[in-house]
């Protein structure tokens, strides 16, 4: 009874990980626009070897779901002579404790877990440093096999190693679909539409929409249209007259007038527990969550989900993970050869098998499809390649994506109109622009 017990506390200690991962809204840090630093010139990395001047120590500053696995990082120190103390910290704290260091020039960590709202509150304010000379010093390093760099590349300056990439996707319950009579996915919005009001009119699923109550339904959905959102100068063109991300806006607030998303989700942070309470048949999901969707321990849409290339133009973008160098680390060279190990194969795959998620390897990600371990292998890499990155970089963002969030809810409340959410949330783009703009 004991083991039994202790399997599924690990379950669901799991469980939580990859939805904190893979779904909630980053909390918003402190807004206060610290001076930006001016970033060390990075010195030639040595190759991966225990130190010269004896062992030595770093920290890293990470959610609970970037810690790497204990048994490979014991092994690491023990061939590095490189003691590791890891820090683990949601990521609202992480960024709060990055930023008040750095305003006192001090590095909260040597080395810093990235995700998707880093660029704009650790990245864009110098408090990490550009890694490019130790890429191009690292003869041993193939950062050609790294998938998302583009992402933390800014003015051509490279500030994370990629450890995961994790591509906004849709995925859906074939078997519900196929009751209702639909034997494929939907390739339009319009088609996506009438299957859900179909499977709710035949009592399939009351909620047949598994969307949650935040920006990222909106960019979805806007993205998939094919809105570029804003132009190369920043300006938001999402707030063009017939433009699609405003036809997004109203498309989303009419799945809630329509009770076609479940009121619930208000109250949600994201739609992922919804989902896997077997509410909803179609969901905004991500690449890597297919094996705990189909995962019946923890989700009662086992065994039937599948993913769907996003519907019409089918753009989407990425929510990936880097590690990066505080600005005022000492010790810069430890922390490289601990990147280093981070992205390798042998660790990304234990995080792999640990938490789903999907490595940044390319060598790695083809060597698991022919091990039979990536779900729908062609779709994903196909949909992968309908990137329309977010300017997450952009200082404001963070806060700009709580003002979508609250001017969303407020459109679901029938407080203001669609067309009146994206003008308010326009201004609030360009009031935030002005504000964070020298």
């Amino acid at each position: 009874m004991q083991k039994k017990l202790f399997g599924l506390l690990t379950v669901l200690v799991m469980v939580s990980m990859m939805l904190t991962a893979c779904g909630a809204p980053a909390t918003e840090a402190p807004t206060a626009k610290v001076p930006a630093a001016e970033a060390p010139v990075a010195t030639e990395a040595p190759a991966i070897q225990p130190p010269a001047n004896g062992p030595s120590k770093i920290t890293f500053m990470a959610p609970p779901w970037g810690v790497p696995p204990e048994a490979g990082l014991k092994e690491f120190e023990a061939q590095s002579g490189i003691t590791v103390e890891v820090l683990s910290l949601p990521m609202d704290q992480v960024y709060s404790k990055v930023q008040v260091a750095a305003s006192a020039q001090q590095a909260a960590a040597d080395v810093v877990f990235l995700t998707e709202e880093s660029p704009s509150f650790i990245v864009a304010p110098g408090f990490v440093k550009p890694l490019n000379d130790l890429i191009a010093n690292d003869k041993e390093f193939n950062f050609d096999d790294i998938a998302g760099s583009d992402f933390w590349t800014i003015d051509g300056k490279t500030y994370g190693v990629p450890s995961y990439v994790q591509t906004v996707m849709i995925d859906y319950n074939a078997e519900k679909l196929k009751q209702a009579g639909f034997e494929n996915p939907p390739k339009t919005w319009d088609e996506l539409t009438e299957m859900a009001k179909t499977i709710k009119a035949n009592k399939i699923d009351e909620y047949p929409l598994s969307f949650g109550a935040i920006d990222w339904s909106w960019y979805l959905i806007a993205l998939s249209k094919g809105d570029m959102m804003f132009d190369k100068d920043l300006n938001p063109v999402f707030a063009d007259q017939d433009s699609k991300g405003r036809q997004a806006m109203a498309l989303l607030l009419s799945y809630f007038k329509d009770e076609l998303i479940s009121p619930a989700m208000l109250s949600e942070t994201t739609s992922h527990a919804v989902f896997m309470s077997g509410v909803g048949v179609f969901h905004q999901s991500w690449l890597g969550a297919n094996g705990l969707m189909n995962n019946p321990e923890v989700s009662k849409q086992a065994p039937n989900v599948k993913y769907m290339l996003l519907p019409e133009v089918g753009n989407t973008w990425s929510m990936d993970a880097a590690l990066g160098i505080s600005t005022y680390s000492e010790n810069e060279a430890a922390a490289w050869q601990f990147i280093k190990w981070y992205a390798s194969e042998a660790n990304e795959r234990a995080i792999f098998d640990a938490f789903g998620l999907y490595p940044a390897s390319l060598a790695l990600q083809q060597t698991l499809d022919k091990e039979g371990k990536l779900v729908q292998f062609d779709l994903t890499a196909k949909q992968s390649l309908r990137l329309n990155q977010l300017p997450r970089w952009a200082s404001w963002w963070g806060p700009w994506t709580t003002k979508v969030t609250e001017a969303l809810r407020r459109g679901i409340n029938e407080e203001m109109t669609s067309d009146e959410v994206i003008d308010q949330i326009a201004k609030d783009w360009n009031d935030l622009k002005a504000e964070y703009t020298p």
